[in-house]
């Protein structure tokens, strides 16, 4: 069965979803069984996010050969789905997350760190209203980065103190305050440097 999208105003179930064509599905998401063009973004926007993931990506790998056998991967602008009932699903901008079966569908749960890069479009979605569909479905950490020309400028970290809930901010760093961008030590020891986000070279 296909399903096309032309302007759908009407609510449908996660499977007819997945039945969209996938350069359509692209710019989309489903929220509350509704589909919904995802916000504008830019080159640096898109760079950022593609920055970010690799750099969490080479932490993971550090992780994997070190630590106690999780296995952890990284992906950009995939649907990760929140819940089914109404279907609810957010294309993050970077995601880290623990390793799936080629066909099982990411989720909520198997996510460790969201991140959304912050634009014009995206500013009141993402520190609204998917920060708050993010705790909802229980993903640990979400951060929140601000870029410029250069690269990442800042970035926010939150965090549930339970299981699900609400986000507390546990942290912002910000380009001028040296060259690391991140170091923590949950969920596993990850450090991430300012020229790690570079999309272009610094101003002098």
């Amino acid at each position: 069965m296909s399903v096309s999208w032309h302007g759908q105003r009407q609510p449908i179930t996660w499977e007819q979803y997945l039945h969209l064509d996938e350069d359509i599905r692209r710019d989309l998401e489903i929220v509350d069984g509704f589909v919904v063009p995802r916000e504008l973004r830019g080159r640096e926007h898109q760079k950022v996010g593609t920055r970010l993931s690799l750099a969490m990506e080479r932490a993971a790998v550090a992780e994997m050969r070190t630590g106690d056998g999780s296995s952890y991967e990284t992906n950009t602008e995939v649907d990760v789905l929140l819940w089914e009932v109404p279907p609810m699903a957010r294309k993050p901008d970077a995601v880290l997350h623990r390793c799936l079966p080629e066909y099982e569908q990411l989720a909520a749960e198997h996510c460790v760190i969201v991140a959304e890069v912050l634009s014009t479009w995206s500013v009141r979605r993402d520190r609204v209203h998917k920060m708050s569909d993010y705790a909802d479905a229980g993903v640990p950490h979400y951060w929140l980065i601000s870029f410029d020309k250069v690269g990442a400028l800042t970035i926010e970290r939150y965090a549930l103190s339970g299981r699900k809930g609400r986000y507390t901010h546990i942290g912002t760093t910000h380009r001028d305050m040296g060259p690391v961008a991140v170091s923590l030590t949950d969920p596993f020891p990850l450090e991430i440097l300012w020229q790690d986000l570079e999309v272009a070279p610094p101003v002098n």
